[in-house]
């Protein structure tokens, strides 16, 4: 959520003017995430935020938005997209799609308590009760094939060491076949910041624009890759064990997703490692922009060749 496209005053006024929400108050860009443009919004009536797509496909939006009215409407704190007058939710903003949506309350946390931990794994659980029989569809756009292309797009700018890493890992990923794991609609990157938290319960979930439809394991791997390493690379397993813990008590995870707990961490590990190396060595320009180390996945990639039994362990 950086700011690469400029929303100046008078245009976001005439924006406004298509809903009822009262005059523009005030407006300030969102610093946090990576990929599209974000502006918190206060108007007389109310607090929103409005996203201006910078790379998703606008035929994708719909998939995003309906998933986040239906999350909502069954009690998952996802942020509610906002209609103009005339019932319109997908908008255009500076020649690029906009969305605005209600603003939840709370804040992400860096550092999440063990109870915060218990009560994300808890809120992703029941999430997936719903979204394993959410019946709209998407395809995973960063799937093999982005894997594949991205790769080749950053390794020859890899020192020797991670361009091996790479092809090993590369090679050990075509062994995985999601499509055989129980499915559902997953957000796919629930990181820390995009769950907020008011004291130790959920307040929402947010940025649900890489969800698609796939393995609900992944989901899981994907909140202890983020929320249970630390930066340099060491495994949290007390963060980890209350994730779970609150994750199967709504969806014990089947027999075939503990076997391949380990592959899907890896690739896990491989998507954001690629993503992170390919947003350093290939950066977009804007007005606020950030991105985040790689070195964190690139550890779990390491951890998992050495054998990854903390990781197998939660299991046990």
């Amino acid at each position: 959520m950086s700011v690469y496209t400029d929303v100046t005053e008078p245009a976001l006024k005439r924006f406004l003017d298509d809903y009822a929400l009262g005059e523009l108050v005030a407006y300030a860009g969102i610093a946090d995430g990576i990929e599209n443009t974000n502006y918190r919004v206060e108007t007389r009536d109310g607090r929103y935020v409005l996203t201006l797509f910078e790379q998703t496909a606008a035929e994708d939006l719909p998939f995003c938005i309906d998933l986040m009215t239906a999350l909502a409407d069954h009690g998952i704190p996802s942020a509610r997209p906002v209609a103009d007058r005339n019932g319109k939710l997908l908008q255009r903003l500076e020649n690029k799609p906009a969305l605005l949506v209600e603003h939840l309350p709370g804040k992400s946390v860096e550092q999440p308590s063990l109870r915060q931990c218990r009560a994300l794994g808890d809120m992703l659980g029941r999430m997936h009760t719903f979204t394993a029989t959410y019946a709209a569809h998407r395809e995973n756009e960063r799937g093999l094939v982005w894997h594949t292309e991205a790769a080749a797009a950053v390794r020859n700018r890899l020192p020797g060491a991670d361009r091996a890493l790479l092809d090993r890992t590369l090679a050990k990923s075509r062994e995985l076949n999601p499509a055989a794991l129980p499915q559902g609609v997953i957000h796919a990157d629930l990181f820390r910041d995009n769950a907020l938290f008011e004291g130790d319960a959920v307040s929402g979930l947010i940025d649900f624009y890489y969800a698609h439809s796939g393995a609900l394991i992944y989901d899981l791997a994907v909140v202890v890759a983020d929320w249970c390493f630390e930066p340099g690379g060491e495994f949290l397993n007390a963060q980890a064990t209350a994730i779970i813990d609150g994750y199967t008590g709504h969806r014990p995870p089947t027999a075939a997703e503990r076997t391949a707990w380990r592959a899907v961490m890896r690739a896990v590990g491989l998507r954001f490692w690629l993503s992170r190396e390919f947003d350093r060595h290939f950066p977009r320009g804007g007005m606020i922009t950030q991105t985040k180390d790689p070195a964190t996945f690139r550890a779990i990639l390491l951890l998992l060749e050495a054998g990854g039994e903390a990781l197998d362990a939660l299991w046990e």
